[in-house]
């Protein structure tokens, strides 16, 4: 069990879904969509058809090219967030 608020994001990778926690990873053989259903909607935003962020971990939003944008966390590392998922973190922020 991983506590909730401890997960910066979660990856697809196929029929399973990568748990990122505090520099540390997990798999679950589940998909994104499903984990995601039960995830609370105001604290964890799709920004791209592969991740998941828990906008907790969201430092800043960058641009990267011609309509797309890269969301950086706290501990540097970046994800990518498609012209979707922007939608969706502007309508949270």
């Amino acid at each position: 069990m991983i506590p909730i608020d401890q997960v910066d994001y979660l990856e697809a990778q196929d029929d399973y879904v990568e748990i990122h926690a505090q520099g540390k990873t997990w798999l679950k053989n589940e998909t994104l969509a499903v984990l995601a259903e039960g995830l609370d909607p105001e604290r964890f935003v799709r920004v791209h058809r592969s991740f998941v962020l828990n906008l907790e971990r969201l430092a800043r939003l960058e641009p990267y090219a011609k309509d797309s944008r890269v969301a950086v966390l706290h501990d540097g590392r970046q994800l990518p967030v498609s012209r979707a998922g922007y939608a969706r973190l502007r309508e949270r922020m």
